[in-house]
This record gives C-alpha cells, sequence and structure tokens, in this order.
C-alpha cells in the first residue's frame, strides 16, 4: 500500500517539475519584450557574456576582438610593474612626482608664453556646487561615525575579536 502511494507521490512530484518547467514566467495575457529573452528553465534572462560585460569597446579589449589594444595593455602593464620592482618605489611616490613635474611644467609654459608674447588657452575654472560639496561631506561624515563607534567598541573590549587582534 505504501509503495502504491509512494509511487504516486513520486509521479505526481515529476508531473509538476514537468509542468514548473514548461510555464513561461510570465503570464500568457502579458506580451513584453522581456518575455523573448526568458528561458523555459528557471525563467531567467540569456544574456551574451558581451552583454553582460557591458558591450562596446571594452567587451571588445577584454574578450581579444581587436588582437594590439590587449597586447599593448599586458606589455605595459608588465613594463610598468618592472619599473617600480627594479627602483624601489611606492606607487603613491611616483605619481607625486608625475604631478609635480606635470606643475613644472605648466609653469614654464606659462611663463615661455608671457616672454614670447603668445595667448594661451585659459585652463577651465573648477567650481564646486554646494549640493556637491554637502553630499560628500554627509558621506565622510558617516564613514567617520563608523570608524569612531568600531574603535569605541574595540576600547570597551565589546568586540573581543577585533580587540585580540590589536594586542
Amino acid at each position: 500500500m505504501e509503495s502504491s502511494q509512494d509511487l504516486s507521490n513520486s509521479e505526481a512530484n515529476l508531473h509538476w517539475r514537468k509542468d514548473k518547467t514548461m510555464e513561461p514566467c510570465c503570464s500568457s495575457t502579458t506580451v513584453s519584450s522581456e518575455a523573448n529573452d526568458q528561458s523555459s528553465e528557471g525563467g531567467y534572462r540569456q544574456r551574451s557574456t558581451r552583454a553582460v560585460v557591458g558591450g562596446g569597446k571594452g567587451a571588445d579589449v577584454i574578450f581579444w576582438k581587436w588582437r594590439r589594444v590587449p597586447f599593448a595593455i599586458i606589455i605595459v602593464a608588465t613594463i610598468v610593474w618592472l619599473l617600480f620592482e627594479r627602483s624601489g618605489l611606492s606607487f603613491v611616490s611616483v605619481c607625486s612626482d608625475v604631478l609635480l613635474v606635470l606643475v613644472v611644467v605648466l609653469f614654464i609654459r606659462a611663463n615661455g608664453a608671457v616672454l614670447l608674447n603668445k595667448q594661451l588657452q585659459p585652463l577651465p575654472e573648477l567650481v564646486l556646487s554646494e549640493d556637491m560639496v554637502n553630499n560628500a561631506a554627509a558621506f565622510f561624515r558617516v564613514k567617520i561615525n563608523y570608524m569612531c563607534l568600531m574603535a569605541h567598541d574595540i576600547t570597551l573590549g565589546k568586540d573581543f575579536k577585533i580587540f585580540f587582534k590589536f594586542c
């Protein structure tokens, strides 16, 4: 008796699975552009890998459709890495040196233009809106308050894992 009941339960379960996998995700009364993208098993949209990566030129570079660009990126990254390894300098010190050289070049260019009576193109003015500054300040205030709260909990011994990491 139990074997026939188990058999009927397994048949019902199999029947339910077939019905579930054959149903479209959307109702048949509503037709949308996404209905064509949905698979019959699970209802997930099937997109190409290129679309997942973002498409366009970036996807072409990632998937090596333009062979020279990714190859050049790898060569330049390797050369930069070797220069950092050989020189022993950190990335921050190299960036600050490059910015210092840039400022010196712009200074010389401006003074040379004055001596040669040439008109330079004006540099664009950088204007920060008050709303943007307030948003940045609010963001950093939240982060700093969270760090202070975490430091407070560590000093009071409420977070033993982090407390013993520093001890």
